[in-house]
């Protein structure tokens, strides 16, 4: 029998273990369940066997080898393949000859079992994290491998539900992705209850090399929300000969269903007269026996004999109606519902509704947040954030089509401690300087109101928002009661080392967090000098997190950490840490580029060695985006230094780089480069190209999970894109179809995630997209050179359509010459990607404007002021767009005239669009260049629909547009002529010739003339004639303009 140990510990045979002929076999000392048994027959005597032992760093193994008989001899030689030293000797006194051979270290030497750390921390069956099941939540892993020959492997997640032990696998939802190294688990997937979620990790190439390890979660109830009127509105006017029905039943939420089961719960209602003197004495329940005669009871005035409210039944009492004249006029009364549930009385709710009746009747008006998950129902009051902007819309409960009218009032709270009455006070400034600064859409069934409202008055901690409708017979009131919500504690967080380079880990850590059963989240972001905008890093639950930083502008750079905490209720507080220092590690940078380069050349063996890599291949995204961004920050100050190293060289700055919005002219040198120097430059910008092709197809490996994650993405995405010279195809079609996923995503979280975090992903996403539409344009609009990665795809596609008669490029002229096919076969294969990504980014476009529309109110707008891209959203009446002027740069403009002609009412609210680009996209012939060294300049008028909606004007109202070129476009000099000495006989002029013949006739052209009069005191006559020679004497007149150039003394 053959047994096999690992670390010395023998492994017995197993009686189930059937023989079988093992003449050579291999196996490694990780696997401890190896067993086995080798039968030989009469002519076995003699045989030799052989065992091949694969040998990795840090590991010990002992082979042992027995027989059943010791008259039978065999030979046995063992090879021991291993970095370390081998040692074998006879261990048993057996016949047996063995042979032990240490062989030359392969490529399997350093491999090891992957070490795999779970985020968030530590769990166990007897302390799981806890979920509610209204929440999404992931489990990340930080997955380290360490192998010379792959860094591949596979990832597998396993749910077991728990009760003791867990043994009980289930079935995973579609939903759920469980081949990915995080698992992300959407809301109410998981029923309540304890759950093992372990993951296992296997080494592609080594599948014995295999590690496990679980995080243990407990989903609990989310709690029900009780809600008495339509969308939890605080208050409402009601009619004094109006019945009045309180539906809790149909109204309540319960977030971990889809459905409210209103059947589950018992009901119980209260009322009490709102403001008066015994309003603070305890509630009594509507049906006590007291209620009608006791002085605080809202039906004191009602006969003993007659109840004033019926129940929907007398088994569910889910909802109550208050009967017509029940309840006296110009009076107010708080209702209360407490509920339990039928079955666990510890799951409790309670809802409030504050009801004005009034002589006239009125219709219930609904009020509710927009942004449902930045109001959270707190008995009286919707719990809000005050670092984000208040966005509510209104709608009458019955429809009606007489109304008139609608005004906004916002209020807020002056506490009387000793009545605990709330008395409001009437905010006066929702009119005048405020509006269309704090407040939107103060006549409009939606209202908004910006977070400075709430920034400016930090003392003041309860609002009311209050809309009247009014109608052509009524008037109905209702109002929603706001809680600020105090930000959590940011804790005391910390840095370390104080300084580093850009492959240091730095570890940031938080002491003494207050209450941290309440915090749901930490996101980091980095702030460097140079950089208008801050980078971010990642988001944990951990109060431990490790981070790579980029650097700024300046080596080394002094970069600041920003922590922002949010609790559980989406409330933010942000904190700093103390600035390190950063150097750019340019050693395994460079390795980094030489080993990308010359990965084809090596097998794949050495590029696994790289710390860059191996960080890479960790696939956490935090930390992938992590290395992206320090990367490209990098590889961005190269290429600026790059260029202009170029540029001073001689190399034209419009032939090599795109210039970025509101940069300078660079300076440029009148001398011609030489050879040398043209293959440095591109020798230098293909290295870089082909690492960014590397680090873009890790990142797009990423998984879109939630709105932090897509975040982190963008961001890392804009850094990388921003070099538009160092895209090829391939990066640019990869890059181009994330920006849209990501823009995709952004849409359908629109109605989840704040005004501020939507903003900032799409300044990310549109950066994003404009740099890969103009690194597809460049080379068509011979702004920048072909890469070597685009023409050896290129070259390969001619070689194959060489060998292809029937290819369409097997034309004979054309394979004689392979140089222009190739040049022709590369403009194709860049216009066929040049399509699919202009057609993306407007997709991209669409999707952006109809996230940012959810949170646009009229006259409200956003803006995306970057070097890469500027754009504009704003919602206005179609009258605001009358003389309109938007001017986002000193050269660049766009000005609408004071008539426009549309299909629009004045009244109807447009979405107004505009974006500006650095380069204008080719055109489809690319038979002239005329916007090679243009801008590119859009405007939109959109419906409620996001339909563009034609505008038509006239010569006499022109819209004006003010397209600016690009400031390193170099215009020809100026030509003087003495025309005063330029005479002929036969002519009366002198004349200068100017062909403007376009390819595309749908293209106009400008000429500039300036005249420069050596002679002040002369006149000139200046005279135009297109398509022909002009003729002007005392009987032709054969021109098409003239003016008259007169001397300054003639003024």
């Amino acid at each position: 029998m053959l047994s096999f140990t690992s670390a010395a510990t023998t492994i017995p045979k197993s009686p189930k273990t059937k023989p079988m002929y093992l003449y050579n076999k291999t196996f490694t000392p990780n696997n401890t369940s190896l067993n086995f048994i080798t039968q030989d027959d009469d002519s076995g005597d003699g045989t030799n066997f052989k065992f091949n032992a694969n040998m990795f760093a840090f590991q010990s193994a002992v082979l042992v080898v027995t027989t059943y008989s010791v008259s039978r001899t065999a030979a046995f030689k063992v090879i021991i393949d291993g970095p370390a030293r081998v040692s074998c000797g006879p261990y048993v006194s057996m016949p047996l000859a063995i042979t032990c051979r240490t062989s030359t270290p392969n490529n399997t030497a350093a491999c090891s079992a992957p070490i795999i750390t779970l985020m968030p921390g530590s769990s166990s069956l007897e302390k799981p994290l806890q979920f509610r099941r209204s929440q999404d939540f992931y489990i990340n892993a930080n997955i380290n491998r360490s192998c010379v020959t792959s860094l591949g492997a596979v990832s597998n997640w396993a749910i077991s539900i728990c009760n003791t032990e867990c043994r009980s696998p289930i079935s995973i939802h579609h939903s759920i992705i469980r081949t990915v190294n995080e698992l992300y688990v959407p809301a109410k997937t998981l029923e309540y209850g304890i759950y093992e979620l372990k993951l296992t990790v296997t080494m592609v190439e080594f599948p014995i090399l295999s590690t496990s390890v679980a995080s243990y979660i407990k989903i609990n109830p989310s709690g029900i929300t009780a809600v008495l009127v339509p969308l939890g509105t605080s208050m409402i006017t009601h009619g004094h000969e109006q019945t009045l029905t309180l539906d809790p039943g149909t109204y309540s939420k319960d977030p971990d269903s889809d459905v409210f089961n209103a059947t589950q719960w018992n009901y119980t209602y209260y009322c009490r007269i709102y403001g008066s003197p015994n309003s603070s004495e305890s509630w009594i329940p509507i049906d006590h026996n007291e209620t009608l005669r006791h002085s605080s009871s809202c039906f004191s005035n009602q006969s003993s004999d007659v109840k004033p409210w019926y129940y929907r039944s007398n088994e569910s009492r889910s909802s109550i109606t208050i009967l017509a004249y029940s309840l006296a006029t110009n009076q107010t009364y708080q209702f209360m519902v407490t509920m339990d549930h039928i079955h666990n009385t510890s799951l409790q709710a309670t809802g409030y509704a504050l009801v004005i009746v009034e002589n006239n009747r009125s219709q219930v008006i609904a009020i509710g947040c927009v942004i449902s998950t930045m109001c959270s129902h707190n008995l009286e009051f919707q719990d809000i954030n005050p670092s984000t902007q208040v966005a509510l819309f209104s709608r009458p409960v019955n429809k009606s089509a007489s109304l008139i009218n609608i005004t906004w009032n916002v209020y807020y709270v002056l506490t009387n401690s000793s009545t605990n009455v709330q008395n409001w006070t009437l905010f006066t400034h929702t009119v005048g300087k405020y509006r269309d600064t704090w407040f939107f859409g103060n006549n409009t069934s939606n209202f908004t109101a910006s977070k400075q409202l709430f920034q400016e008055h930090p003392n003041i901690t309860l609002w009311r928002f209050e809309v009247i409708y009014t109608f052509k017979q009524e008037i109905s009131l209702s109002a929603l009661n706001f809680k600020i919500k105090k930000p959590p504690q940011p804790g005391n967080w910390s840095i370390a080392p104080p300084n580093g380079t850009t492959s240091t880990k730095f570890i940031l850590s938080c002491e003494d967090q207050p209450d941290i059963d309440e915090i749901k989240d930490y996101s980091f972001f980095a702030w460097t000098a140079g950089h208008r905008e801050r980078l971010m890093l990642g988001v944990t639950t951990a109060q431990t997190f490790e981070v790579l930083l980029p650097v700024g502008d300046r080596n080394p750079s002094s970069v600041i950490v920003i922590v922002q905490v949010r609790d559980k209720l989406n409330c933010i507080t942000e904190t700093n840490t103390t600035a390190v220092s950063v150097t750019s590690e340019y050693t395994h940078i460079t390795s980094f580029i030489d080993i990308i380069k010359t990965t084809s050349n090596n097998n794949g063996i050495a590029i696994h060695m790289n710390p860059l890599v191996q960080l890479l291949e960790n696939s956490n995204p935090d930390v992938i985006a992590q290395v992206v961004t320090t990367v490209s920050q990098v590889f961005n100050q190269l290429n600026t230094e790059i260029i202009e190293s170029a540029v001073k060289i001689g190399i034209p700055a419009e032939t090599v780089s795109v210039s970025s919005l509101g940069s300078r002219t660079i300076n440029a040198s009148s001398e011609s480069p030489s050879d040398s120097t043209l293959i440095q430059y591109m020798q230098q910008l293909n290295n870089h190209a082909t690492a960014r092709e590397y680090l873009m197809k890790k990142i797009n490996n990423s998984q879109i999970i939630t709105s932090d994650n897509f975040l982190l993405q963008a961001s890392s995405l804009a850094q990388l894109t921003q070099a538009t010279n160092q895209l090829t195809r391939s990066t640019c079609l990869i890059a181009s179809s994330k920006c849209l996923a990501l823009a995709l995503a952004l849409k359908d979280m629109n109605n989840t995630i704040s005004f501020e975090d939507t903003q900032m992903a799409a300044d990310h996403i549109m950066q994003c997209a404009t740099n890969v539409l103009s690194a597809i344009n460049m080379p068509l609009q011979q702004r920048g050179k072909a890469l070597d990665i685009d023409l050896a795809d290129t070259t390969a596609k001619v070689d194959k359509a060489a060998v292809d008669l029937e290819s369409n490029w097997a034309d004979i002229n054309l394979l004689n010459n392979k140089d222009k096919l190739i040049y022709e076969r590369n403009i194709y294969e860049q216009n066929l990607i040049a399509n699919t990504i202009a057609n993306q980014a407007n997709e991209t476009m669409v999707a952006i404007t109809t996230a940012l529309k959810v949170h646009l109110n009229i006259h409200q707008s956003i803006t995306v002021n970057t070097t890469a891209v500027f754009a504009s959203w704003e919602t206005a009446l179609k009258t605001s767009l009358f003389n309109k002027t938007i001017q986002p740069f000193d050269s660049a403009k766009i000005h609408l005239p004071l008539t426009l002609n549309s299909n629009l009412s004045d009244s109807e609210v447009v979405s107004l669009r505009f974006v500006m680009q650095p380069l204008a996209l080719a055109s489809a012939t690319h038979s002239q260049v005329n916007t090679s060294m243009s801008t590119m300049i859009s405007f939109s008028v959109l419906d409620s629909n996001g339909t563009e909606i034609p505008i038509v004007t006239d010569d006499e109202h022109p819209i004006e547009i003010i397209i600016p070129r690009d400031p390193n476009f170099i215009i020809p000099p100026m030509i003087l002529h003495n025309v005063t000495k330029m005479y002929a006989p036969t002519q009366q002029f002198h004349f200068q010739t100017f062909n403007i013949t376009q390819s595309n006739e749908n293209l106009t052209v400008s000429l500039h003339f300036e005249m420069r009069p050596r002679n002040p005191s002369l006149n000139y006559l200046l005279i135009l004639k297109f398509d022909g020679q002009p003729h002007l004497n005392s009987t032709i007149k054969n021109i098409d303009d003239w003016s008259l150039l007169c001397s300054s003394s003639e003024f």
